[in-house]
C-alpha cells in the first residue's frame, strides 16, 4: 500500500513507521476516511458550548489567553479591576482596555461579557462567577492571571507595596479559586491554568516580594492539583519569562531593569542574553498558546504541572 493512500487507522495498526518517519509524512497525504471526519466532530463537541473566566483579562497574557479559546469556540468572561491601585508604580489596565478586550473576542464569533471587579474581594468574585454561570450556563475553563509586579531591592519596599503585591498575587489566586471550584464541582469538570514566572522558580535580586508570590502560586496549584483530581478538575500553572505587556513596558519596570537606557530595546538586548534559546521578550500570544493546550481534551490527566 502506498504511503499517500494510508488512512491513519492503517499506519497505526502497521506499527512499522517509527515516530519520526510518522512525522515526515505530510497530513494531506492521509486518506479521508469517516474516522477522521468522527475525531473532528468530537474535538468540536468538546469545546461546544464551554465557557471560560480570565482574570485580569482586559489586556497581555489575560487577553491571549481568552483569545485562544474564543478561537476554539469558548465564550468568555473577562475579570478586571480596570483602575488603579494604590501602591502599583505604573498604569493598570482601564475601562476602555477591557471594552476594547470585549471586541476583540467577539469578532472571533462568540460571546463574551466583561465584569469589573477585584481579585482581592471574595463577593465580588463570587459574584462575577455567578454572573457568568447565569450568563453560559457553565464555567468550565478558569485563567488565573490577574498580578502586579514590582522592582528594587528588599530593603526599600514601604509596607504597602508589600501588601499590595501579595494581596494581589497570593490572596487573590486563593479567592478566585475559592469562587470557582463550587461551580467546577458541581459540574463535574474543570480546568484551572495559573500565571507564575520563571521568577517562581529563583530567586531574584531586584524582585524579592515578586518572586515570593510567584513561588506561592505554584504551591497553590499543585494543593488544588492533589484536592481535585478524583473529580475530573485539572490544575496546572505557566512560568513565563519576560512578555511584551504593559506590565513589562513601562517607565517604572524599565528604569528598574535599565536604569541608563529605560527602553523596550534595551531590556530585549539584556533578555537575549539571559536566554538559553536566545529569543529575547516573549509576545503575549506565545503564552496564550501554552495556556490554552492545558485545556485540550486530550491533557484531561495531566495535572500539578508546571512548565
Amino acid at each position: 500500500m502506498e504511503v499517500n493512500k494510508l488512512s491513519r487507522r492503517d499506519i497505526i495498526k502497521k506499527g512499522t513507521l517509527g515516530a519520526v518517519a510518522l512525522s515526515t509524512i505530510p497530513l494531506a497525504g492521509f486518506a479521508d476516511t469517516n474516522e477522521n471526519v468522527n475525531l473532528e466532530a468530537k474535538a468540536d463537541d468538546y469545546w461546544k458550548n464551554k465557557s471560560a473566566f480570565i482574570t485580569g483579562g482586559a489586556r497581555g497574557i489575560g487577553l491571549a489567553g481568552a483569545v485562544e479559546l474564543a478561537k476554539k469556540g469558548v465564550n468568555i468572561t473577562l475579570f478586571d479591576i480596570a483602575e488603579e491601585i494604590d501602591g502599583v508604580n505604573y498604569a493598570l489596565a482601564t475601562e476602555n482596555d477591557l471594552a476594547f478586550a470585549k471586541k476583540t473576542i467577539e469578532t472571533l464569533g462568540v460571546k463574551c461579557i466583561t465584569i469589573k471587579g477585584d481579585v482581592r474581594n471574595s463577593k465580588s468574585l463570587k459574584s462575577a462567577v455567578s454572573q457568568a454561570v447565569k450568563t453560559f450556563g457553565s464555567l468550565d475553563f478558569l485563567i488565573v492571571n490577574a498580578g502586579v509586579t514590582q522592582v528594587g531591592l528588599i530593603d526599600y519596599f514601604p509596607d504597602n507595596e508589600v501588601q499590595v503585591v501579595n494581596d494581589i498575587n497570593v490572596v487573590g489566586p486563593i479567592r478566585t479559586v475559592q469562587a470557582v471550584l463550587p461551580q467546577m464541582r458541581k459540574q463535574k469538570f474543570g480546568r484551572i491554568v495559573f500565571v507564575s514566572s520563571q521568577l517562581g522558580r529563583m530567586g531574584n535580586n531586584y524582585f524579592p516580594v515578586y518572586a515570593s508570590t510567584k513561588w506561592a502560586v505554584i504551591g497553590l496549584t499543585k494543593s488544588i492539583a492533589s484536592l481535585v483530581a478524583a473529580e475530573n478538575i485539572t490544575s496546572n500553572v505557566i512560568c513565563p519569562g519576560i512578555v511584551n505587556t504593559k506590565l513589562v513596558d513601562n517607565e517604572y519596570f524599565l528604569k528598574g531593569m535599565s536604569p541608563e537606557n529605560p527602553t523596550m530595546d534595551a531590556l530585549n538586548k539584556m533578555v537575549k542574553q539571559w536566554s538559553p534559546m536566545k529569543t529575547g521578550i516573549l509576545k503575549p500570544e506565545n503564552i496564550g498558546t501554552m495556556i490554552s493546550r492545558f485545556f485540550d481534551e486530550e491533557m484531561s490527566l495531566i495535572t500539578g504541572e508546571v512548565i
